[in-house]
């Protein structure tokens, strides 16, 4: 580590900070792992007091923090949190962002900050490619603010290029908690599914409940299966409907919102997990979930097939509920035959992306900009 480490004032400016969700958490980790490493960590957010919040607190992470709350139309919290936002500024040496705020924004914040002072993006989606002269000029002058740009998946970095962002790009993954916990699956005379994240479009759950549907039609054996979702959201009504309207509703059980120290068990409640996102980054519950020893099947989003490139840790799937089951009966039966173990899949989750060399790179990369 850079002997200098320890004087670095590193300010994470997440803009809204949900109660829960996988970007607050990834912020949390990364935060924690630094305080943890003789840095002196910030966060500034609006929202509600979390317990995501709570536990950077009691680490002593300064937490800056206003009240209002989402749901609100011309960035207008983004701009009330501003003057905090400039104070913190002020104080570091590194200055992490993970939304595009808009360039005004961006402006001010840089134009705040003392000149040696480095400004990191790091992507929380796969980035789009613009669509028009004008969107990637805009794009351009927001990305350029930055010194350095992190992104998940060697996927990315194209659509960067392309929106004529000049700087430096790193490729890292997203830091997941540095206590892993792997738990023996249940009784394989059962089949326990799961999904874990929020009920949103860029989600595309529909299309889950459709395969799961498609697999309880289809399935040519009388074993229990079971669709566990983890997570709310706006969606739930319409999804708890269309779980109706397909037959399945006896079979599928809406768990709600859960806490950070309920997310273990929930993993372990399951035997496979499965994600139809359309739009991602990651996925930081993909990477929880690999490191409790439970494998994914996972349609192409994001960064999940730069993941399932490994085929020890799951399947990549297309779009259509047909692959999608037929993913899930693979994998199930390579579980019951045991030549997949949660142990084994812990294993291979931690070839790539070990928390603590995880951690230590975004350390490293930090010290490169100085």
């Amino acid at each position: 580590m850079n002997n200098h480490s320890h004087k670095n004032q590193v300010l994470f400016y997440m803009g809204g900070f949900s109660p829960t969700g996988g970007i607050e958490t990834f912020c949390k980790n990364l935060l924690s792992y630094f305080q943890l490493n003789g840095y002196s960590s910030q966060l500034v957010c609006w929202g509600i007091l979390s317990p995501l919040i709570s536990a950077l607190k009691e680490q002593s992470i300064v937490v800056r923090r206003n009240f209002w709350r989402w749901g609100c139309k011309w960035n207008l919290p983004d701009w009330l949190l501003l003057p905090i936002g400039i104070q913190a500024v002020k104080q570091a040496n590194v200055v992490i962002l993970n939304k595009l705020f808009p360039y005004a924004i961006l402006k001010i914040l840089r134009s705040q900050a003392k000149p040696k002072t480095k400004f990191i993006y790091i992507t929380p989606y796969k980035p789009e490619a613009p669509t028009s002269p004008q969107e990637k000029q805009d794009i351009s002058k927001s990305l350029n603010i930055f010194d350095v740009i992190l992104v998940q998946s060697n996927s990315f970095v194209k659509n960067l290029q392309d929106s004529d962002y000049k700087g430096k790009i790193e490729v890292v993954p997203l830091i997941t908690s540095l206590k892993g916990t792997i738990k023996p699956l249940l009784s394989k005379k059962t089949l326990q599914i799961g999904f874990l994240g929020r009920l949103v479009q860029d989600k595309n759950v529909s299309l889950l409940l459709e395969a799961f549907a498609y697999l309880k039609k289809n399935s040519h054996n009388n074993m229990p299966i079971t669709l566990n979702l983890f997570g709310d959201g706006y969606l739930r009504k319409n999804l708890e409907e269309l779980a109706c309207g397909l037959g399945i509703e006896k079979f599928v059980v809406f768990h709600g919102n859960i806490s950070n120290n309920q997310v273990s068990d929930a993993i372990a409640s399951c035997h496979l997990f499965v994600f139809t996102s359309i739009n991602e980054g990651q996925c930081l519950a993909a990477l929880e979930i690999l490191s409790s020893g439970r494998p994914l099947v996972a349609t192409d989003a994001g960064a999940l097939p730069e993941i399932l490139s490994d085929s020890r840790l799951g399947r990549l799937v297309e779009f259509t509920p047909e692959s999608i089951a037929m993913g899930i009966l693979e994998v199930a039966n390579l579980l019951r035959h045991d030549i997949m173990t949660p142990e084994n899949i812990c294993s291979a989750y931690l070839e790539r992306f070990n928390p603590e060399k995880v951690g230590h790179r975004y350390i490293e990369i930090i010290n490169s900009l100085e």
